[in-house]
């Protein structure tokens, strides 16, 4: 049940004029540039394919050229990672965990199935993209946390998933502040993208969107200083390194969950909350319970109160409900082939993906 480490150190480059609203014609630039800029080193193979050798992107030729700056790290961290968490969170695997999940969606509740998993890996801080071969200063190990949800809603299915990023070392207020936030949802009717790169005192958000009533949109919004994001709960109330909030309660401002977001229509900024704890038992275990509320909305974690301190639920005020199946430690990149469908068993999930049987063809 272990990952592992790797040390870090970071680069400034001197931080752009402060911009409420960036136009779209700039995001546009910048992707030309980008484009211009990159040598292609394929080589044709013999058969006339392309050589298997992948275009290299370079690790600054990122959609935006801030990104290091934006974010806000510190040129070094506060402290670095215990090696207890690299003992456990450094052994090459990653923590998959199957959920019994009910979501609200059109005023019903929808049966469907949640995954959580987690995983260590090096980022490039110039562009917060996963790079093996980035090196220091620009080199960045984060816990990388994929939630995805799949339900139907009459004829048609949902698929969401989002991606958190959350540097592993001591470099803000709260451990395991996101630098990333990605959320992708597809149905029938349209995808929805958002991505959220978080500073110190405000956040860029890019949202692109089939719907009108949301549009296409890339801008900075301030937010208090040391901001919370809910997305990145889930990582932090799991107290993987150092109890969270010291192991006391917790009140300021905090970023919805982008999924909440988009199901409440709403625009991205932060809001006041609080979050308490307590000590109480689920099923006869002990867990620590954290309730977060923020205006009239409400959600309940339950984590385990001894390592590996798993998620064992949560509830919302909004109708979501979750309820741990089963939980693997598995290289799962590696499992790709006809046949391992059978570990999506184990976690308690459709070994199909709730994608139903074929009948056998048309009639």
């Amino acid at each position: 049940m272990p990952l592992a480490p790797s040390r870090l150190r970071c680069r400034r480059t001197p931080l752009p004029a402060r911009r409420s609203a960036i136009p779209l014609l700039a995001l546009l630039a910048s992707l030309l540039l980008a484009s211009s800029c990159e040598t292609n080193p394929r080589a044709s193979a013999e058969d006339g394919s392309s050589a298997s050798e992948p275009e290299r992107v370079p690790g600054n030729a990122a959609l935006f050229s801030d990104l290091d700056d934006f974010t806000g790290l510190p040129n070094e961290p506060r402290a670095s990672a215990t090696s207890e968490f690299w003992e456990h969170w450094g052994d090459g695997r990653a923590e998959l965990s199957g959920y019994r999940v009910t979501t609200a969606r059109y005023g019903e509740a929808r049966e469907g199935e949640l995954s959580l998993i987690y995983v260590t890996e090096p980022h490039d801080r110039r562009s917060w993209i996963k790079d093996d071969a980035a090196e220091s200063p620009d080199r960045v190990e984060v816990l990388k946390l994929i939630r995805t949800n799949t339900f139907l809603t009459g004829i048609y299915p949902y698929s969401v998933m989002s991606s958190t990023f959350a540097p592993v070392d001591h470099w803000r207020e709260e451990r395991f502040q996101p630098v990333r936030i990605n959320l992708e949802v597809q149905e029938w009717c349209g995808s929805v993208s958002h991505r959220v790169w978080p500073g110190p005192d405000r956040l860029r958000s890019l949202r692109l969107s089939y719907f009108a009533s949301e549009g296409e949109t890339l801008r900075d919004v301030e937010i208090p200083p040391e901001a919370l994001y809910e997305d990145a709960l889930l990582i932090q109330l799991r107290e993987l390194d150092s109890d969270f909030q010291g192991g006391g309660d917790w009140e300021g401002w905090i970023v919805p969950e982008l999924w909440q977001l988009r199901t409440g229509h709403g625009p991205i900024r932060a809001v006041e909350a609080r979050i308490t704890r307590s000590e109480v038992r689920r099923g006869g275990n002990p867990v620590t319970r954290f309730v977060l509320d923020a205006g009239d909305y409400q959600r309940t974690f339950d984590v385990e109160r001894e390592p590996p301190r798993r998620v064992l639920g949560w509830t919302t005020s909004t109708g979501e409900e979750a309820e741990l199946i089963a939980t693997e430690r598995l290289a799962y990149w590696e499992l790709n082939r006809t046949g391992d469908e059978s570990y999506r068993e184990e976690l308690g999930l459709s070994p199909l993906a709730s994608i139903p049987p074929g009948t056998g063809g048309c009639p």
